[in-house]
């Protein structure tokens, strides 16, 4: 950390020194062998990043970046940070945290979540990125500027704000680990609630992916730093199991065969044979029908209700309450 002037003008004439040192070895280097100059350059280009991220931080840059976006997301894994991470994972959770944002938003629009967004709710919910933090990768986001169609009130950045502010509440107290009570006392209604944790739960990290934590952080976040760690998962279960007071059975297995039509899919365990469970959504949870699409080939639990009938011995389908992505994309063309 610098304290001083002293001690910033150290770190430019080091990271001077440095990058003659780079200059010397492109002149030299890369002409004979352009790979070996990468290699032999890469420890210096490192610490040049560590020494500017240094005086961004003492000169008030680092806090100027940090004020323009409205939220922060941190993503750590040990093999995630800002010069080196898997795409698929950073904007696999880039899309959760929009669509999440966006089912909350419409939900509080229309008292529900449609398989076909509004135009203007999937706009207003299209985060832009405006910065990077070095470490682990941290996104800086804040809403787009949408100019304001007529005397409509809200409009559809205010109703994203709000989806944003309820979303962050909830994720507050299931990061926290406080009672199941409290997050039913801050939002009353079932409905709003079950969306709510459920999109929740798709951001946080999964038991065999590569994140470990999600941080959420910025001016948006009024609670304080909001970290969501595997931990969590649990906790969003027994807030939903609370949130719907029905016996819930359970289904494990690979997501397959979705019929958009008729609102259904098959869970497929591997482990058992093939062993097959049929599951429908019903019309009050399109958010769930939106899950199941994203949830295409994964490793997945659904939790839901079953009515059977003994007497003809027909076993219905699974009518699904939760669906839970346990792992990243898997091969499923093995054994076939």
């Amino acid at each position: 950390m610098i304290q001083d002037d002293e001690q910033l003008n150290q770190t430019r004439a080091a990271i001077t020194h440095l990058e003659s040192a780079i200059a010397a070895l492109k002149r030299d280097v890369k002409p004979l062998n352009p790979n070996r100059f990468a290699l032999m350059a890469e420890p210096a280009v490192a610490q040049i990043g560590e020494l500017r991220a240094l005086i961004d931080e003492y000169v008030g840059i680092k806090a100027a970046i940090s004020l323009e976006a409205e939220l922060w997301m941190r993503i750590e894994g040990p093999e995630i940070e800002i010069g080196d991470a898997p795409t698929s994972v950073v904007t696999a959770l880039l899309d959760i945290l929009r669509r999440g944002i966006q089912s909350v938003g419409e939900f509080l629009q229309r008292g529900s979540v449609g398989t076909r967004p509004t135009a203007s709710m999937k706009e207003a919910c299209d985060l832009r990125i405006v910065g990077w933090m070095p470490g682990s990768v941290q996104v800086g986001l804040r809403f787009p500027e949408i100019p304001r169609q007529g005397q409509e009130s809200p409009s559809p950045i205010e109703q994203a704000r709000d989806a944003l502010s309820l979303y962050l509440s909830a994720a507050s107290i299931v990061a926290t680990g406080k009672d199941p009570d409290e997050l039913e006392r801050a939002i009353p209604d079932p409905a709003e609630r079950r969306v709510l944790l459920n999109q929740i739960r798709q951001l946080i990290p999964r038991p065999r992916g590569a994140a470990e934590l999600i941080e959420l952080s910025g001016r948006s976040v009024l609670q304080g730093t909001i970290k969501l760690d595997r931990s969590a998962r649990e906790r969003v279960s027994r807030a939903l199991a609370q949130t719907i007071p029905e016996e819930l059975m359970s289904a494990q297995g690979v997501l397959r065969e979705i019929d958009l039509d008729g609102r259904s899919f098959i869970v497929r365990d591997p482990d058992h044979t093939g062993q097959e469970t049929r599951c429908e959504i019903g019309l009050e949870a399109d958010d769930l029908l939106e899950i199941a699409k994203e949830s295409l080939d994964h490793a997945v639990i659904v939790r839901g209700t079953q009515r059977k009938d003994s007497a003809r011995r027909k076993i219905y389908p699974l009518r699904v309450k939760e669906i839970e992505i346990l792992d990243e994309v898997i091969d499923t063309t093995k054994g076939e």
